[in-house]
């Protein structure tokens, strides 16, 4: 089991970010006051980790390996960089997103303030508990090894299947725009999972708690961070969007649930209709 130096306590650090990433969260939420629009809630997610690797680096600009840390920052930057690509490329800035304009519409008058605390607030929580791991990640001093291999691997991984399933889908959405086509999307990683997205998500946080598992994190508290995101995708995100998806196609969507079992894990197809729904819904119907 290798460790931080025991001179080196977090614990002050992580309180200094906590009211770093508080500070731009207000200062994002009021922007978002000022456009009407809660979209620059999402350069939190895309922002944030790349800003707080440099803040721990700056901090103890000689602590931890430099390959460790070149690894973390690049892995870092990847998933960010794919992430703000992403968000740009499908028109986010000025756009909000259907489940803000939901409860802009639910909460009426009383939205400004309901967004601070359901919208920025809370994604800016989730947001540092997983990036808790960042701190091990980047102060750790033990040479990098098979485990940080397949931690990496984690990683990179996800980014991949990520990127994929926003190619595949928006490549599906533009055909739809141009011809008559299905409803549902009908090819590659969406034929393995209902929501191949959410799961490379949450596996890039896991991928990022790996390199630093050896330590646990700031108080050993660093594994709450991917746990706690990955509970919000089976117990809220995916619910929500899957009824949204019923309201608007109604029957293709449920032959696309029967189709494709599993709304989470991707599995193959013939291999996931073996199994059938009772052991690959995950999410709450």
């Amino acid at each position: 089991m290798h460790a931080m130096p025991e001179s080196a306590d977090p614990t002050e650090d992580v309180a200094a970010d906590a009211l770093t990433l508080l500070s731009i969260c207000v200062l994002l939420w009021l922007v978002s006051l000022r456009l009407g629009k809660t979209w620059p809630v999402d350069f939190i997610w895309s922002g944030w980790p790349l800003l707080q690797c440099a803040l721990i680096i700056a901090r103890d600009p000689h602590g931890g390996l430099f390959a460790r840390r070149a690894l973390t920052c690049t892995l870092v930057a990847l998933w960010g960089g794919r992430l703000t690509y992403n968000f740009v490329s499908r028109g986010g800035i000025g756009h909000e997103d259907w489940r803000y304009t939901d409860m802009r519409q639910q909460f009426g008058s009383h939205f400004w303030w309901v967004s601070f605390f359901s919208v920025f607030l809370g994604q800016s929580i989730f947001m540092f508990g997983g990036c808790l791991s960042l701190y091990d990640a980047l102060l750790e001093t033990h040479a990098l090894d098979v485990f940080d291999a397949a931690a990496a691997c984690v990683s990179l991984g996800a980014i991949s299947l990520e990127a994929t399933a926003d190619l595949q889908m928006d490549a599906f959405q533009r055909e739809r725009r141009m011809v008559t086509t299905a409803p549902v999307i009908d090819r590659g990683v969406w034929l393995w999972s209902r929501h191949p997205n959410y799961f490379a998500e949450a596996s890039w946080w896991w991928g990022l708690w790996f390199l630093s598992a050896r330590s646990g994190g700031p108080g050993g508290l660093a594994w709450i961070g991917p746990a706690g995101i990955t509970s919000l995708f089976l117990l809220i995100s995916i619910k929500l969007l899957e009824d949204r998806q019923l309201r608007t196609k109604g029957a293709a969507y449920l032959e696309y649930m029967r189709d494709v079992p599993s709304d989470l894990i991707p599995i193959p197809p013939a291999l996931a209709r073996v199994l059938g729904p009772q052991w690959l819904t995950l999410g709450r119907h």
